[in-house]
């Protein structure tokens, strides 16, 4: 915890001053597309019904699931700060070598192999990777998410979309969507993911701003808040569960529960 501390702290930081932003850039699902672990869970359930997989507890095999996640993502397995989900950022995630880069729909695969192992249960985890694809191909924005972006062009805010994704499913929810940006950004266009700060200074280079013009907004304290915090960015959590910001962390600059409050926070550009 102490080393997550030291990695992303706040007494190094200026205050918050929202006329110096000069764009705005979002994290793509939890924040802007309404698809999450609640999500998650009943595709993987619906796919091993699919199957004809029956399982003794379910809720095991989820959890499994969840925490298998650091067994297919591209990170150091041996850099790692903290046990959970998808692990803590580390010296590694953040500021390391960027590691060799495969797609979301592999780090799926992955990982629904492992639980599928570790349960010793035989079913296709590519299948279950398809599933995950197309679910989050049509997963729908926000009620506030159009309403806000909108309103933040109308005000001359450079606009960006930064999103640990491939390009097919990303850009499908996009387009049915109909949410618009001058930057988009993935991790399969990158070949990085976040929280790594190269994925940040890339953004900042597309936009031709400093990084500290940069609000940055995600749901994600990990990825998002502590990655675009150690980059230079400033930080926006919006708080889609009912959670409290890890201690170990940093606070971000911002905290929200709508999209909506960034035009009360912003002022006109």
């Amino acid at each position: 915890p102490e080393r997550m501390r030291s990695v992303v702290t706040s007494e190094s930081r200026t205050p918050f001053d929202p006329a110096r932003i000069r764009a705005v850039a979002f994290d793509g699902y939890g924040t802007l597309f309404d698809y999450g672990i609640p999500h998650f869970r009943v595709d993987v359930a619906a796919e091993l019904a699919h199957q004809g997989v029956e399982l003794e507890d379910f809720d095991a095999f989820f959890m499994t699931w969840q925490r298998s996640y650091r067994a297919g993502d591209v990170w150091d397995q041996s850099d790692r700060t903290e046990p959970g989900p998808r692990g803590w950022p580390t010296q590694g995630a953040l500021n390391g070598p960027l590691p060799d880069w495969h797609s979301q729909w592999e780090i799926w695969r992955r990982q629904f192999q492992a639980a599928l192992d570790h349960h010793h249960v035989e079913a296709d985890a590519a299948a279950a990777a398809d599933r995950f694809r197309e679910a989050l191909s049509v997963a729908p924005a926000y009620p506030e998410a159009h309403d806000t972006i909108e309103g933040l062009a109308g005000r001359g805010y450079l606009l960006g979309l930064l999103s640990n994704a491939d390009e097919d499913f990303l850009q499908a929810a996009l387009s049915r969507a109909r949410l618009r940006f001058s930057v988009i950004q993935s991790s399969e266009s990158l070949r990085a993911y976040k929280p790594h700060r190269a994925i940040f200074h890339a953004l900042a280079g597309r936009f031709g701003v400093a990084l500290d013009e940069i609000l940055y907004v995600g749901d994600s304290p990990f990825a998002d808040v502590a990655g675009a915090a150690n980059a230079g960015c400033r930080t926006a959590w919006i708080r889609r569960e009912e959670s409290s910001f890890p201690e170990h962390i940093a606070p971000p600059d911002v905290t929200m529960a709508s999209l909506t409050e960034l035009l009360d926070i912003l002022p006109t550009s």
